[in-house]
């Protein structure tokens, strides 16, 4: 039943509002759930059933010949390329129907590549304190990776959206005593319907999706058991036992019933449908959107969300102010299980991010109907040429073909036996014209448009011989490089839809882990090398609390870009080989960028030796993860840049004492001379006194003075005042020499590195 919760707001669920979906134009506007049929039991909810069958099959109708065309274009890669009239027709002329599988070479290298790129992830969190929270994530989703295994559930879903054109991988929760409570699987177009009316990727705009699956009546009844209302549910599914004969013809056509035809053992035959001898029962899981009045999560980490009262991480932001409670009115998801009779069981979806659990894989779509393709539906018609051309070439080539006059041998019947016998003998009456082999240059012209057909399969596909790896004389290895680019562009499209399939996946599996992993629990991861890491989270710790903090997936970008970052690397190791002949510190100081753009083997472990080497550190790395190796390096080299700041104050003070020495010498060796002038002077004072006596005498006139000062300066003598002065600018012209040689001396040492 639904729940009562929505009870007063499933009246807007009225699809009427809903346009331009294809059912709605088809049959009746019906209301999935109105107030008068919410409050009725499971017993009483026909209208919506009817409503619910009514879209299933309408796009079940929508999509039926576009579904069998995917199911032609598998049966291409499982060579299965004749039907049975082309067969019929070929054996009747007496062609050999044979396979020449070139479409399968080519998917076969997309699988391979999809298999050696398979992609990195990293979960990052949105606020500071929430890395070592989102650290304990990204080993979760490895570890559920590793149990449910993943890759390989990826590469199932890849195969099949090359060959079909689209597949699905889903996202849930089971019992733990399935293993482990979130799980991730592929599953099958086959199985599925989606609302084609949907144009985004990742379906957020579609409406409705259906998965299907055939059920023995007594297994699907086990399922609902412990439920209330399990004698309606029962009806529902016994009852759709006794339609299935009357709705069977529906449906025998689709993909989807082709193993359960074999396995229930009937099918058309003779225009009739044989008796059942098993009872099965399909089950449909709808996963439906319906616009309701809906408590929301408005700000803070977990904006957006539909509010879970039991999250403590929605409790704290609200009670932090971070975040509050809005209502509005939003696409609500539910679920609904049912028959071709009855409802099963409905609810809201039990899934916080309110997303289909379904995540498409696309290959190509239509333009107009958004129908799904695959690369098959390109080539396909140049594969049945290159079959029949094959035939047709090998039947001319083994029977013959004659022209002759009538009457030219006794027996007609005799000679188209002998004809085609390799020891043939042949008897001709002469003088009639009899000729053999007249067809036969047509043979090469049939090979010829043959090997055009399987060189135009590779040029539409974008899967060129370079791609894989056959060997082409008088090319450069330029241009080889130059078309395996090419093919990989091509083919760049259908890479780029699996990478946002992974992304959503990976989001929605985000969101599963931090709504659903609650407990306390201890797991193991490994890595490449096969090494052991053990975690824990939600013990009490902070840093191990997943279900407080919210975190984005986010794709690395590296695998996806296999190619470019091939070329790009040769690109870079070139530069610095050009440039570490002028700066060999230059190599090393990129090293671990040039190995890390490399496809080696422990590429990884290689890199990291490298840079405890060099010291150089991951610049992908979270500054704010705790990471003990980078401290212990961080620590390492601040010793030595404090040892090394010690070094060189050292060598600077001992340099500087020496010029200090030097400038002390020289001090005292200009004060002596200054002395040795004074005493000089002093010397002189005989000679003074003489001469000035002397002009006295001469002149016996004031011209004597100036004399006597000539001839003072003459011997040699100063005025004590003049003495100062030019003491003084003798010290200041040492003190400007001094100034100037003082940054030389430093600035030499500092050339040098210090041991």
């Amino acid at each position: 039943m639904p729940d009562v919760r929505y009870a007063d707001d499933m009246t807007v669920g009225n699809f009427s509002t809903y346009d331009p979906a294809p059912a709605d134009r088809y049959y009746e506007k019906r209301p999935l759930f109105p107030e008068e049929v919410a409050k009725k039991p499971a017993s009483k909810l026909r209208i919506t059933h009817a409503r619910l069958w009514d879209l299933f099959t309408a796009e079940w109708e929508r999509q039926r010949e576009n579904r069998r065309e995917m199911a032609i274009d598998e049966g291409f890669y499982d060579h299965r390329q004749w039907t049975e009239t082309e067969e019929d027709l070929a054996e009747d002329l007496g062609h050999m129907p044979m396979t020449i599988n070139v479409t399968k070479t080519m998917i076969n290298w997309l699988l391979g590549t999809e298999r050696r790129s398979r992609s990195d992830y990293k979960v990052l969190p949105r606020r500071k304190e929430g890395s070592a929270a989102a650290e304990r994530k990204s080993h979760l989703l490895k570890y559920l990776s590793d149990v449910n295994r993943s890759e390989f559930a990826w590469s199932l879903a890849f195969a099949e959206t090359v060959k079909a054109g689209v597949s699905f991988m889903e996202a849930g929760l089971q019992e733990d005593d399935h293993g482990e409570p979130i799980y991730d699987r592929h599953e099958s177009y086959r199985n599925c319907l989606w609302d084609s009316a949907g144009i985004d990727l990742d379906m957020e705009d579609s409406r409705y999706f259906f998965r299907f699956k055939w059920m023995d009546v007594d297994d699907a009844c086990s399922f609902f058991a412990d439920d209330e209302d399990f004698e309606t549910a029962r009806r529902a599914i016994e009852g759709a036992v006794e339609e299935t004969i009357d709705i069977a013809s529906d449906f025998l056509d689709d993909p989807a019933e082709d193993h359960e035809n074999y396995v229930q053992g009937y099918g058309l035959e003779g225009g009739s449908i044989e008796v059942i001898s098993r009872q099965r029962v399909r089950m449909i899981e709808a996963w439906i959107k319906l616009p309701v009045k809906e408590r929301k999560i408005s700000g803070g980490d977990f904006r957006g969300e539909v509010f879970d009262e039991f999250s403590p991480g929605h409790i704290e932001e609200v009670e932090s102010g971070r975040a509050r409670i809005v209502e509005r009115v939003t696409h609500r998801m539910f679920v609904v299980i049912f028959t071709s009779a009855g409802i099963v069981y409905s609810s809201p979806s039990p899934y916080r991010h309110n997303r289909f659990p379904f995540t498409p894989i696309w290959c190509y779509r239509y333009a107009d109907t958004h129908l799904p393709y695959g690369m098959i539906r390109d080539v396909r018609d140049l594969q049945r040429d290159v079959n029949k051309r094959h035939a047709h070439a090998l039947f001319m080539l083994v029977h013959q073909k004659i022209i002759m006059d009538e009457g030219a041998v006794k027996d007609v019947d005799a000679l188209e036996d002998e004809v085609n016998r390799p020891t043939a003998i042949i008897q001709k009456r002469p003088g009639y014209h009899f000729e053999i082999n007249v067809d036969k240059p047509e043979i090469e012209h049939h090979i010829t448009m043959m090997m055009r057909s399987i060189a135009m399969i590779q040029q539409v596909g974008g899967i060129t011989e370079e791609n894989l790896g056959r060997e082409h004389t008088g090319k450069s290895g330029k241009a080889i490089i130059a078309l395996q680019d090419q093919g990989a562009l091509a083919t760049a499209p259908i890479f780029d839809n699996l990478r946002l399939a992974r992304q959503v996946h990976g989001e929605k599996m985000l969101s599963l882990c931090e709504q659903f992993m609650t407990e306390e629990k201890s797991f193991r991861i490994t890595n490449k090398r096969g090494s052991a890491s053990f975690y824990k989270i939600n013990d009490g710790l902070p840093e191990n609390d997943i279900v407080r903090t919210k975190a984005d997936y986010i794709i690395s970008e590296d695998a996806w870009q296999a190619t470019l970052r091939q070329a790009g690397t040769a690109l870079l190791l070139d530069t610095v080989q050009a440039l570490a002949s002028t700066a060999p510190q230059f190599l090393m100081e990129t090293i671990d960028l040039i190995l890390e753009g490399m496809d080696i083997p422990n590429r990884d472990e290689i890199v990291r030796r490298v840079r405890n080497l060099t010291g150089q550190e991951d610049p992908d790395a979270d500054p704010n993860a705790p990471d003990p190796e980078r401290d212990a390096r961080n620590a390492a080299k601040a010793r030595a840049a404090e040892m090394q700041d010690r070094a060189a104050t050292a060598e600077i003070a001992k340099m500087e004492a020496e010029a200090a020495e030097k400038g002390a010498r020289a001090d005292k060796a200009s004060v002596e001379a200054q002395k040795l002038v004074r005493s000089m002077a002093g010397e002189n004072i005989d000679t003074q006194t003489k001469a000035l006596a002397l002009a006295l005498e001469i002149l016996q006139s004031r011209p004597a003075a100036e004399m006597a000062d000539a001839v003072l300066a003459g011997a040699g003598y100063k005025e004590p005042a003049e003495e100062e002065a030019a003491m003084d600018a003798l010290a200041q012209a040492q003190a400007e020499e001094k100034a100037m040689a003082a940054p030389a001396q430093q600035t030499d040492p500092m050339a040098q590195p210090v041991a």
